[in-house]
């Protein structure tokens, strides 16, 4: 399991909007929105190519501004032996 943090901002005025959008992704979960734009985001994926497609996608949403990711996490799968 690959857990990634990212700071996402989103277009001036458009929030909300990014909010939604955000947390339709599968494997995205949105943890803090404030007013000025800031989100902080967690992305969840089963391999590295599928955050490298999931992350790409995010900094691709309407009214997504830019996506850094400030954090990344492997966790081997130890269920799948």
């Amino acid at each position: 399991m690959h857990i990634s943090g990212v700071v996402v901002h989103a277009r001036p005025g458009r929030a909300a909007q990014a909010h939604q959008q955000l947390a339709a992704v599968a494997g995205v979960e949105v943890h803090v929105s404030d007013v000025e734009g800031k989100l902080i985001v967690t992305l969840e994926q089963e391999n590295e190519q599928s955050t490298v497609d999931t992350f790409g996608r995010l900094n691709e949403l309407p009214d997504v501004l830019s996506a850094t990711m400030v954090y990344h996490h492997f966790e081997p799968d130890t269920d799948s032996k």
